[in-house]
């Protein structure tokens, strides 16, 4: 007996120079494997002991009758739990993604309804409708855009910049379409992520973003080669680059979202069009979002783009393109 135990001994241990017996690699790793199971099959028991506690604590009638339930009306929640989308941008959530760390998320994701009204506004006018009827259809009492110079945005980690923007013409009876060499309308735009406009200096709250206290870049693809100006009678086409642009919507309200201007820098070119709408449709997506174009506009909001002039690709008169450019200067000097 005293030699059985001697052999398995000397088989787990060997006895090092010293003369003491040391554990052999395999038997500390089935060591190691022995413990993991007791403590799996430990859990998987108390896991067993807590389910039946609870389901002995809750019992539960069961009907033996083989007759059909009778149909009930859907229940109704009670007056008071109706949760309703926050308008306090304070109670919004934003969080970084993948993509950027400084332009966030927001969650809960039906904030983005109100943004994306305002964004119905920006594709319906570059689709053949004026300010004024775009305005009126979508429900605006005045146009969702503000005419600013410069708008402050977080720069890079170390600190905020302001960068130049540009703004639409705003005179309410101007028509354009944004057009593709079929004479297909060419515009899409898509989230590129948000950011509150306040930052947090030791014991207080640094508000830097004026009335609006978030602040979405939303990137604008067009791909369009045409552009067509329309105004009292007065017809222009000028040729057009497919262009990415980046442009910001500030939030003020009661879930309203502004166009605040679009950054003069960068404006990349559009190479290829299938990478740049595969790219495009990725990040929109880490954004709980999916890129507007007219096929959204159209089963959203039921605004198609309206009916370009006759013979528009010969519009190209001088005269009626400085007609406009005249017009257009004296509605912003007024």
């Amino acid at each position: 007996m005293k030699t059985i135990f001697i052999t398995i001994l000397d088989g787990l241990t060997y006895k090092d120079l010293a003369g003491f017996r040391q554990p052999r690699a395999y038997t500390v790793i089935s060591a190691l494997i022995l413990i993991l199971l007791f403590t799996v099959s430990g859990m998987a028991m108390l896991n067993q002991y807590l389910l039946l506690s609870t389901v002995k604590a809750a019992p539960v009638s069961i009907s033996l009758s083989t007759q059909a339930p009778e149909a009930t009306a859907p229940t109704q929640p009670e007056a008071g739990t109706h949760l309703e989308c926050p308008d306090d941008s304070s109670d919004w959530s934003l969080s970084p993604t993948y993509a950027s760390r400084t332009y966030n998320v927001i969650q809960p994701a039906c904030v983005y309804q109100g943004l994306e009204k305002t964004i119905a506004w920006a594709l319906a006018v570059r689709e053949g409708f004026s300010r004024a009827r775009a305005t009126e259809l979508l429900g605006f009492v005045e146009m969702p855009m503000r005419q600013l110079q410069v708008v402050t945005i977080p720069a890079n980690a170390r600190g905020l910049g302001e960068v130049p923007v540009s703004f639409i013409p705003p005179n309410p009876g101007l028509t354009e379409w944004r057009l593709n060499a079929n004479g297909e309308p060419a515009i899409t735009y898509a989230m590129r992520g948000c950011f509150r406009t306040s930052s947090v200096v030791g014991n207080t709250i640094e508000t830097w973003g004026g009335e609006y206290s978030v602040i979405c870049l939303v990137v604008e693809d067009a791909e369009n080669t045409h552009i067509i100006y329309s105004l009292d009678g007065h017809i222009y086409t000028s040729p057009a680059t497919p262009t990415r642009s980046f442009l910001l919507f500030g939030y003020l309200t009661d879930g309203l979202w502004v166009w605040i201007g679009t950054q003069e820098q960068p404006r990349l070119g559009i190479k290829d069009p299938e990478a740049n709408a595969h790219e495009r449709e990725t990040i929109a997506a880490m954004y709980d979002t999916r890129p507007w174009d007219t096929k959204w506009l159209g089963s959203t909001y039921h605004l198609l783009m309206q009916k370009p002039p006759q013979n528009w690709r010969d519009q190209t008169d001088e005269n009626d393109k400085q007609f406009i450019l005249n017009e257009l200067s004296a509605g912003v000097n007024q």
